[in-house]
């Protein structure tokens, strides 16, 4: 036998010891002792105040930080202003095709 197949079939060796051991240790996990086992299920499930404090104060701070600044434009006042330039945009064309054409004030607006 060689170096190579000596060392590969020792490996196999130990990694299926190692899953066997292992595979008995985790097939049944160790359960608590009765009393503890009751405990654990009669308990309510409530969190403690300090801890609710905190969620309260981290919500507040999240809210706040994520308000629109105030004098700044918004997404939807940007959308605003740029449906209101193109707006102005197209009427100043129809204007200047009315003129050209001789149909100022016939047409309807």
């Amino acid at each position: 036998m060689s170096a190579t197949t000596l060392r590969t079939t020792d490996r196999r060796d130990v990694l299926g010891q190692g899953s066997e051991a292992q595979a008995v240790r985790t097939s049944h996990p160790p359960q608590p002792p009765d009393s503890i086992a009751e405990a654990l299920q009669n308990r309510s499930a409530r969190t403690a105040l300090p801890d609710r404090v905190a969620m309260w104060i981290g919500l507040r701070l999240l809210l706040w930080g994520t308000r629109p600044v105030r004098g700044q434009a918004t997404n939807s006042d940007l959308h605003q202003l740029h449906m209101e330039r193109e707006l102005h945009k197209r009427r100043a064309e129809l204007e200047l095709v009315q003129a050209w054409s001789g149909l100022h004030g016939h047409l309807p607006r």
